[in-house]
């Protein structure tokens, strides 16, 4: 792009869609300083061969101009040596004297060397600087709490982005950084700097590279997968990601199999996101779920929606609400099974550190995206997810719950992203999240409270634990006067087999279970699963899921008994 000779329209449509993107901007003069962010350290397709970000950028889009590349680590680079040389003459025409200490050796820390690179952008013909990392330079947070040089630093970059001089100048800054949330507002929010995302392959650009590397491993073996459908199973993955997948797996003389690339896929992906995000692989379905019929079949018509690609008829959330141990995580994970999706557990992304929340969550964001259509489990959604309430952390808390709603409501991703959110205290949730739009639908689940909806919680419970037994009657946990979970019936069954194999038996006998539904005790307290239990019913949106001594209850009734407990519950 050197002195704006334009491109020809064919060559910059053969361009990646990110510089693509840049290129029409900077013929247009509509910017001449970018900033590119998102999947920076993946390799870029030039020509026949894939190359770095950095190797691309001097290559193809630079051209001729005199490059100099900056990071705190390198400091000043020369992207050739007439570069070098037209940057040496111009500060020994500024500074003959004290120019002369200075080339010897350039500075790295950036209040010394960004007004070097000023002054060669402000008085230097065809120059292009390339500053990486730049969240080192500039990081986000509150300008009072930071540094003298960060400051000096900030007002640099403000100075270059509005420099009527540089703006008549055919000069280029081009600025990276992986989270663009890790760069002070002042900047990524300026109107003059283009913001550029370098987004994840897509299908077709995952599948054009694992041609080009099947082409230079020609040991590389595939068992009961082809490049199609190994494009399709590595979403979420870069060209960094495939190239190392496919290396190993050409070193293994067993091959590629499917198993080996969802384990592969990740390993990689939870390494990338370092703890943010964990693939859930749900070994039962829907089928495997005890008692909570109602929920069961509504659960199932989602699925079946989904499997049907009836994408505009599945809801963009749901809420599972009910008391602790009725099984909210293990039927989510079963109904993500029945979906047939890639399903991602929503882990805690907050950190003490400024900028490091909001950058951590601009990632999780940024993966789902790629990885759609997906579901996304959030266990313990009220204390995940947050609110607008700021808390005096400088109005993080705010600005992550905004991004987050938005994500949530994006009618884009409807049929893409499907949010499950799970929490015992959906009245902490944030209005905003339960509404039509977001979690649209919410199911509540209750403890089984019939014979028929113990003894069939009992008979999943009996096949997800593969529990051998000789039991005729299960009255004794069926006709428990105790108010029984699905949980409680499980740690039963459990230790009656212990008792079992403590006595030297291999199967549970009629005595077992009922010694220990004899002497069992459940671990909880009563009031706090009254008062879980009332909040459940008044969030369900269907009243055929609600047990009928709540279900006779007007929301007025319910609301009045919820206030009544709220004092003693913590």
């Amino acid at each position: 792009m050197s002195a704006r000779s334009r491109l020809l329209i064919d060559e910059i449509e053969q361009l990646p869609t990110w510089a693509a993107k840049m290129a029409r901007k900077y013929y247009a003069g509509e910017a001449s300083h970018f900033l590119l962010h998102g999947n920076i350290y993946d390799l870029v397709r030039a020509g026949k061969d894939y190359i770095s970000l950095l190797n691309y950028l001097q290559l193809e889009l630079v051209g001729t101009k005199h490059l100099l590349t900056y990071n705190r680590s390198e400091g000043i680079k020369f992207g050739s040596t007439e570069a070098e040389r037209a940057f040496t003459n111009l500060l020994r025409v500024a500074d003959p004297v004290g120019s002369r200490e200075l080339l010897k050796h350039l500075p790295k820390d950036p209040a010394r060397a960004i007004p070097l690179l000023e002054y060669f952008l402000l008085y230097g013909e065809q120059v292009a600087v390339i500053i990486n990392f730049l969240d080192t330079v500039i990081p986000t947070g509150d300008i009072s709490y930071m540094s003298g040089e960060d400051r000096t630093n900030l007002v640099a970059f403000q100075r270059w982005i509005t420099s009527s001089r540089l703006l008549k100048k055919d000069n280029i800054v081009v600025l990276i950084t992986e989270n663009v949330t890790e760069i002070h507002p002042r900047i990524r929010q300026n109107s003059r700097l283009a913001g550029i995302e370098i987004s994840y392959p897509d299908d077709v650009e995952r599948l054009e590279f694992i041609r080009y590397q099947r082409e230079q491993l020609p040991n590389l073996k595939l068992e009961s997968v082809n490049d199609e459908q190994m494009s399709l199973m590595t979403s979420g993955l870069n060209r960094v990601h495939l190239s190392s997948l496919l290396r190993s797996a050409a070193a293994d003389s067993d091959g590629l199999t499917v198993e080996k690339i969802r384990q592969k896929k990740k390993e990689l992906i939870e390494a990338e996101c370092v703890g943010l995000v964990e693939f859930v692989h749900p070994r039962h379905g829907l089928d495997a779920v005890g008692g909570m019929t109602k929920a069961k079949e509504y659960m199932k018509s989602i699925a079946k929606t989904m499997l049907e690609g009836s994408t505009e008829e599945v809801p963009m959330g749901i809420l599972i609400s009910g008391p602790v141990g009725t099984g909210k995580t293990f039927l989510a994970e079963a109904f993500a099974h029945d979906c047939g999706l890639n399903v991602v557990a929503f882990k805690n992304f907050r950190e003490r550190w400024v900028g490091s929340s909001e950058a951590n969550l601009e990632k999780i964001l940024n993966l789902l995206q790629t990885l759609a259509p997906i579901v996304v489990l959030v266990d313990e959604a009220d204390a995940t997810l947050g609110s607008r309430d700021s808390g005096g952390d400088s109005g993080v808390d705010a600005r992550i719950f905004s991004k987050l709603a938005a994500s949530m409501g994006n009618t884009n991703n409807r049929g893409r992203i499907l949010w499950i959110l799970m929490t015992s205290r959906p009245d902490l949730l944030p209005i905003d999240l339960k509404r039509q739009g977001r979690a649209e639908e919410h199911i509540s689940l209750f403890y089984p409270e019939t014979e028929k909806d113990r003894l069939e919680v009992v008979e999943a419970m009996v096949r997800k634990n593969k529990i051998e037994h000789k039991v005729t009657d299960w009255h004794p946990i069926t006709k428990n006067k105790l108010t029984l979970s699905g949980a409680d019936i499980e740690s039963m069954l459990i230790r009656s087999r212990r008792v079992a194999k403590m006595d030297g038996r291999d199967k549970v006998t009629q005595q077992d279970i009922e010694a220990v539904a004899g002497e069992f005790t459940p671990a909880r307290d009563e009031l706090a699963v009254e008062y879980q239990m009332l909040v459940a019913a008044r969030e369900a949106t269907s009243r055929e899921m609600i047990p009928e001594k709540y279900r006779s209850l007007t929301p007025a009734e319910l609301s009045q008994r919820i206030e009544e407990l709220r004092g003693f519950i913590r």
